[in-house]
């Protein structure tokens, strides 16, 4: 579009010469005006709908109409309330997108650990979680990144908070992460955190997928209303992972959910060693005192160990049963659960009962008392270097039987399978469907797992994808025992510990038996002599 100008020319003895045009490409200022004349209706709207009701509900309450219907009333009265509640989000919305996109908010970056983000927006939205009716299961991953800590968890809130709203009530909102590399999101090759907010509400149309990241875009106009939304939630969402480098986008099916995926990248000078390192044994800090908090964490990161702290016996609960560490560090005075409660349900479930748990305590144990079995070791603050023998000891004191796990749907060969390791006094344990073998896995802990690949609920390569994100499954040995023909993709995928490939009708009885139980001895012993040189082993010979 452009914008025209003239006048004419004259020479110096006033004797006209002909015209001058001037022309300007307004295309871009045109459309800037366009869109802010376009801001100001719709915000106008969105102010003036909230102001309506709340000045009809106390303008009835101010001239006594409903001075004889006390009901009523504290209805108009909540509705007053909540408008107002809604007009403030919206206004603090409108200002922190505004201050954003032009450059105003200085984003404060740090070093900071995506697993205490992720428990802290958790802990944030699980009251409203449970008003909802809704579960949140969160697993947390430990990994270091370069980021307004404030900011990302603004993010994750307001995912979770979309999530719970349109979830129905029983069903389940999970928080999920894993490290990938950046080509598996269209970018460069450098290490990304890619973060998961999943739910079970109604999806979104696939040609709204892209529009709900705009400006009070939602997918049903009275979403505003009914889920007390503003609109600039999503909008404010990116523009904060674009000033972080980062990315978000959803995926959807119509009637079963959507999931919400955004993206960071891990603090350079962890990129080269975050995969390696997520096999580091992982502790589970819980104390009150957060200077306690960061301290252990700062000493147990020195070493090597990856950390996850929590401030409340709860919270251990919580992150024990979902991140399955290889040891707890729990103090005993805290307010709330006291740390003898916490210790005392980690121990009665089954998925945490075999998890060291250490005592960090400002008091000596007393003398007098008979030692609490459940307790691999008593430190008194500050632990210093008592804390890393206590440690060793803990992760290399396990001296129960060899578990294996078998997971095949078909019955018969499932009994010939079971009735082969229980020759050689092993604890056989058995699934029938993928389902089973992920509750199965979490109560047991196998030392070796048997797999199909073609199973009921859900299939082999979603069992591993799930033993993959927790701690003390993600390098279990692995037998995939299948007839189908894998490629090298497929192979790669289905890979956690020491990984063994067979092919059923390829492969004789007698065969599978040697290969299995070479498999298993150097499991028995890695895990007696506490030994890494052997982890090279090839077992497919």
């Amino acid at each position: 579009m452009l914008e025209t100008s003239g006048s004419p020319v004259f020479n110096c003895q006033g004797v006209f010469q002909g015209y001058r045009g001037i022309a300007r490409d307004i295309t871009e200022r045109r459309e800037i005006e366009r869109l802010k004349d376009e801001f100001v209706s719709v915000v106008s709207h969105e102010l003036r709908t909230p102001l309506t009701s709340i000045r009809g509900a106390l303008g009835l309450l101010a001239n006594g109409v409903l001075s004889t219907q006390p009901e009523k009333g504290q209805r108009m009265l909540d509705i007053a309330l909540n408008n107002t509640d809604r007009l403030v989000r919206l206004i603090n919305d409108i200002l922190d997108i505004e201050r954003i996109e032009s450059g105003k908010v200085t984003m404060t970056r740090q070093a900071c650990d995506a697993a205490n983000l992720m428990i802290q927006s958790a802990d944030t939205m699980r009251d409203m979680a449970e008003k909802a009716g809704v579960t949140l299961s969160v697993s947390p991953v430990a990994t270091r990144l370069w980021a307004d800590p404030d900011r990302i968890i603004q993010v994750l809130t307001n995912l979770l908070s979309n999530a719970i709203k349109f979830s129905p009530e029983g069903s389940t909102v999970w928080l999920t992460a894993e490290l990938v590399r950046s080509e598996q999101v269209e970018r460069n090759s450098s290490l990304e955190l890619l973060f998961q907010v999943k739910d079970r509400g109604r999806g979104i149309p696939s040609d709204k997928l892209e529009t709900i990241f705009g400006r009070f875009q939602q997918v049903d106009a009275s979403d505003s209303r009914k889920k007390g939304g503003t609109g600039l939630g999503l909008a404010i969402c990116r523009s904060i992972l674009q000033h972080h480098g980062g990315e978000i986008w959803a995926e959807s099916i119509l009637g079963e959910g959507s999931t919400f995926y955004f993206t960071l990248s891990v603090l350079p000078s962890e990129s080269a060693v975050a995969i390696a390192d997520s096999n580091n044994p992982l502790v589970l800090v819980c104390d009150d005192d957060p200077s306690i908090r960061d301290v252990m964490q700062a000493m147990l990161e020195k070493q090597g160990y990856r950390s996850v702290a929590v401030a409340s016996g709860q919270a251990a609960l919580e992150q024990a049963a979902a991140q399955l560490p290889d040891a707890i560090l729990l103090n005993l005075m805290m307010p709330g659960m006291h740390g003898w409660e916490t210790l005392a349900i980690l121990k009665q479930q089954p998925s945490t009962q075999k998890i060291p748990i250490i005592i960090l305590s400002g008091l000596l144990p007393d003398a007098r008392e008979v030692p609490h079995p459940g307790i691999s070791d008593w430190l008194v603050k500050p632990p210093e270097q008592q804390l890393f023998k206590a440690l060793e000891r803990a992760l290399n004191g396990s001296d129960r039987h060899t578990r294996v796990l078998v997971v095949e749907d078909d019955l018969d060969l499932a009994q010939v399978l079971i009735a082969m390791f229980e020759r050689y006094g092993i604890e056989t344990y058995y699934a029938q469907t993928g389902r089973e073998a992920i509750q199965m896995s979490q109560r047991v802990i196998p030392d070796l797992l048997v797999l199909d690949l073609v199973l009921p609920e859900c299939n082999g390569f979603t069992v591993v994808d799930w033993l993959r994100q927790h701690n003390r499954l993600c390098q279990v040995p692995l037998v995939v025992y299948t007839a189908k023909d894998l490629d090298d993709c497929e192979r790669e995928r289905l890979k956690l510990g020491q990984t063994l490939f067979l092919t059923k009708g390829r492969i004789t009885p007698e065969e599978f038996e040697r290969r299995v139980i070479k498999l298993l001895n150097w499991v028995i012993r890695g895990r007696k002599e506490d030994s890494n040189h052997d982890s090279q082993t090839d077992f497919d010979r």
